[in-house]
């Protein structure tokens, strides 16, 4: 009998699988090498929302009988009502509505487990955690001091933490959860829980992997601020230490062209599977390695990591045709070098190279003027790293990094 929850997942999965292909131009030629095997940890790098989108329906739908459901390590706050609300780019009464909604059935349907971030982790999280576990308590009983006094004064000694949460005092618990917001008496009592649901999920996760089933994690947590691969975080480790029965890892790789105008293009690298025995520090290094190795080196990040150089050089202006030529060069040597390059910048760099500066024409730090881009070498080495606000020191950190990861011990990076 097919259950709703199963409608539910294999009816978005095939969404997501065949909507991205019409929005962006994807490229997986190694999808295969996933074959839906029991006991298999997939693990990727995390670049943008987006990636959870297309890159486990490509691993699902890609050809391979029979097909096993995969299973999501997904960020806890999902769990908690109002998740939806906490996206600025919604429009703030929407953002209302949203802030009633629970998505937790949706989730659990789709198969995602709950992983606590505790870097990320809000006093609305944690306060809501207090209100499922114990109860709708006094703001007194349970916040220090200094915390509950201004509340307090506001609606008298008896608020409750449900009139904290509610929606016009929201902004105010959207700072990092710590023990010293809460009173004495609740910090070793909150500690104990917190270590406990943690452990909690670690096991909840492990037991996936022990069912047979396959488990998807993006390890660095968060999505990266700054276009590099960052260290991953302990819950792999742990998993590795949790689980009960032999277990395999697939590596994979997301990575986007996206200093270009038209299709957004993907590139998805997918590895060998790999045993996970032995000691887990190594594993994880392997694996980090592996999918620095599965990254796929584009124009943006080839020309944009070139371009950076010449920048941090104090060159502002470059010849195009020139430019052109050494983005070429240096894709061979890292091609040489084993790195994986868009076979597209090795055959028709200079198409790929004005595209690019195409895109750098519309951002107000860059211009071209006929064959010549000049680019404002301050707004560059100033503005966040983000892929929105500094495309060009993202996509050279992108290359950094996995120059960095993939360089033999005490070698460093080595300039394209």
């Amino acid at each position: 009998m097919i259950r709703l929850g199963d409608l539910l997942y294999y009816g978005l999965g095939g969404l997501f699988y065949l909507v991205p292909r019409v929005l962006y131009e994807i490229s997986a030629p190694h999808a295969r090498r996933y074959d839906h095997r029991p006991a298999t940890l997939i693990v990727t790098n995390h670049k943008r929302d987006l990636d959870s989108v297309i890159l486990p329906p490509t691993l699902f739908f890609n050809g391979v009988w029979p097909k096993r459901p995969i299973w999501f390590a997904g960020r806890e706050d999902m769990f908690w009502r109002g998740f939806l609300a906490t996206f600025e780019v919604v429009p703030r009464p929407l953002r209302r509505l949203l802030y009633e909604m629970d998505l937790r059935a949706v989730l659990g349907a789709l198969r995602i487990l709950p992983v606590r971030r505790f870097p990320e982790r809000t006093l609305e999280e944690a306060l809501r955690e207090v209100q499922a576990v114990w109860g709708d308590l006094p703001a007194a009983q349970v916040l220090a001091a200094e915390e509950a006094r201004p509340w307090i004064d506001r609606y008298g000694p008896d608020v409750r933490l449900s009139r904290l949460l509610a929606w016009p005092h929201r902004d105010a618990w959207r700072r990092p959860a710590t023990l010293a917001a809460f009173a004495p008496p609740w910090r070793p009592r909150l500690s104990a829980l917190w270590r406990r649901v943690v452990e909690d999920q670690i096991r909840a996760l492990a037991a996936v992997l022990d069912a047979g089933d396959v488990l998807y994690l993006a390890p660095e947590g968060v999505i990266s601020p700054d276009g590099r691969l960052h260290a991953f975080r302990s819950g792999f480790r742990r998993i590795l230490q949790t689980v009960r029965r032999p277990v395999r890892v697939v590596p994979a790789c997301i990575a986007y062209d996206f200093m270009r105008r038209g299709r957004l293009r993907v590139f998805i690298g997918v590895g060998e599977a790999m045993g996970a025995g032995g000691d887990p520090e190594e594993v994880v290094a392997r694996t980090r390695r592996a999918v620095a190795a599965l990254h796929t080196l584009s124009c943006t990040q080839v020309a944009g990591g070139l371009l950076w150089q010449r920048l941090s050089a104090g060159e502002a202006a470059v010849n195009l045709d020139a430019f052109a030529d050494a983005v070429a060069s240096a894709a061979r040597r890292l091609a040489a070098r084993g790195l994986r390059v868009d076979p597209a910048l090795l055959v028709c760099p200079r198409d790929r190279v004005r595209t690019w500066a195409d895109f750098l024409r519309g951002t107000p730090y860059a211009a071209v003027e006929g064959d010549t881009l000049r680019v404002d070498p301050g707004w560059v080495h100033h503005a966040p790293p983000t892929h929105w606000q500094n495309p060009i020191r993202y996509a050279a950190n992108e290359m950094a990094s996995v120059e960095e990861i993939l360089s033999p011990p005490g070698a460093g990076a080595r300039p394209p």
